[in-house]
């Protein structure tokens, strides 16, 4: 039996939060997105976890995108438990060792690709070598320039789980 590649990926993400504390169920499984419902000792949440394995390659970083239609956004930022839902962009590499995990809320997505148009949309994720942070853009980014700075340590997006949610 051969594993798919995403597999690894998805797993890689549960692995992290198993090691964290957290329970994570499947609830929506899918080749390209995956919704699971977490449980800690503090509170519930959803994360929607979407992943790319090939990233573009300016200058010192590397690019991912990642695209949203309008069917995802209905099931996750127009939901009644939008403020619980987290959003995990899996950043592939061919060397699954220097894949990354990004949390982001999802206020920060609605930030970054909440349109009035209808159709797809899409987010970036660009991290720079030996930088401690990251830059988000998206399709609601009409301004040159205009983007939001992420820390990369997903440990530390959830040790601030409470305060970034609510």
């Amino acid at each position: 039996m051969s594993i798919p590649k995403v597999d690894f990926y998805f797993g890689a993400l549960l692995s992290h939060l198993v090691n964290r504390g957290f329970s994570p169920v499947m609830k929506e499984g899918g080749q390209d997105r995956r919704i699971y419902a977490l449980e800690n000792e503090i509170d519930s949440y959803f994360i929607y976890a979407k992943y790319s394995f090939t990233p573009r390659f300016k200058k010192e970083s590397r690019i991912w995108t990642f695209s949203f239609y309008d069917t995802e956004m209905e099931k996750t930022l127009r939901s009644q438990h939008d403020n619980q839902y987290l959003f995990a962009f899996i950043c592939g590499e061919e060397d699954l060792q220097n894949t990354e995990i990004i949390l982001l809320t999802a206020s920060e997505v609605s930030e970054c690709i909440k349109t009035s148009e209808s159709g797809r949309k899409w987010l970036t994720i660009e991290m720079a070598d030996r930088k401690r942070t990251l830059t988000v853009r998206g399709s609601a980014h009409s301004k040159p320039g205009y983007s939001l700075k992420i820390t990369r340590s997903t440990d530390q997006r959830l040790e601030e789980l409470p305060t970034m949610l609510f």
